[in-house]
């Protein structure tokens, strides 16, 4: 069977699991959540439980990871398991104060790799906020722990439609109220708690913290500031690349008319607003945040409409030297 793109039904995280989450992916962003509150829409996902679903085409109802079966390098573009994770996420309430593992410290404490992400901020009530790292000349991470101290030193940024942020691992952050994101991440659940704002679960003691690991991975000095990009001209518009991480690119396509796509290239689309994906053998119709999976092996893939797509891939920094030259210094974690 020759790949083609992808709609995919997501899976929902919800209750317990996310018991900061709101309404809004489901009354404002379309998508099909259950009633209550819901934190995450994992819109790409193989996790094993957690997987989104095939909604169209022959593999209509097969999970992400039987379509890699089938599939394998055809859909990934490289062997192994699939290498990405695509979430909305909708924090009524802020997040856990947190941090994530790298590769070699998630293996070896886990048994599964470590998390680096970014975010893209689709929706900010007004005044919201995020973290990202702690203030300057903020004492050691394991002193502000013990004296209680940790909330006055986090450093808050305003958060506004459209900003992005580059959380490689390492990096203490969470999440404010109020606000809808766009994450990218390696394929991990892998997360420590340092500080939950006194949250307590249904059976009403205070959820658990991995405030010794936490420590063991946190990055000192670390801070993640406004991710500024870089933008190219490309036939059918324009392109702004953000993030070049070692497992994962993020752009913008800024699409005006018809954008053809990389070839040979597994690319994520999120669209925020309708548009049309087409390849050699049909097209399909993309609603708003209504995101789709393009297998490296598609044939002739373009983008048709009038407005922005997210879109993340694994990394390609020969094809972005070539599209940015020196300015592919402006997209951060640049490798």
């Amino acid at each position: 069977m020759q790949p083609y793109p992808l709609s995919m039904a997501p899976y929902f995280r919800r209750g317990e699991e996310t018991p900061w989450g709101g309404a809004l992916l489901r009354g404002a962003f379309g998508k099909p959540a259950p009633d209550g509150p819901v934190g995450e829409s994992l819109e790409i996902s193989a996790l094993p439980g957690r997987e989104s679903v095939v909604r169209n085409g022959e593999l209509a109802g097969k999970s992400l990871s039987e379509v890699l079966a089938l599939w394998g390098e055809a859909l990934t573009g490289r062997p192994g398991e699939f290498p990405l994770l695509l979430k909305l996420l909708d924090a009524r309430e802020p997040l856990s104060v947190q941090v994530h593992p790298g590769d070699g410290y998630a293996l070896e404490h886990e048994g599964k790799p470590g998390k680096s992400e970014a975010w893209v901020v689709l929706y900010a009530e007004p005044g919201a906020t995020l973290c990202c790292g702690l203030k300057d000349g903020a004492p050691p991470l394991d002193a502000l722990i013990a004296s209680g101290e940790l909330e006055n030193w986090l450093n808050w940024i305003d958060a506004r439609p459209g900003d992005v942020f580059y959380l490689p691992n390492g990096t203490v952050h969470a999440l404010g109220a109020g606000l809808v994101c766009y994450e990218i991440q390696q394929p991990s659940d892998a997360t420590y708690r340092i500080w939950d704002w006194g949250r307590v679960g249904a059976d009403g003691k205070p959820r658990a913290l991995h405030v010794e690991k936490a420590l063991d991975v946190s990055v000192a000095n670390r801070k993640s500031p406004k991710a500024r990009g870089a933008t190219e001209l490309v036939s059918g518009g324009s392109a702004t690349h953000y993030i070049l991480d070692q497992h994962f690119q993020l752009s913008r396509l800024n699409v005006s008319g018809t954008m053809p796509l990389d070839p040979g290239r597994m690319l994520l689309l999120t669209p925020i607003a309708p548009m049309r994906l087409s390849w050699a053998g049909g097209a399909l119709d993309l609603g708003p945040f209504e995101s789709a999976l393009v297998p490296a092996g598609t044939d002739g893939a373009a983008l048709e409409g009038d407005g922005w797509v997210l879109c993340s891939s694994l990394p390609d920094r020969e094809r972005l030297q070539r599209g940015l030259g020196s300015r592919i210094a402006d997209v951060a974690g640049e490798i």
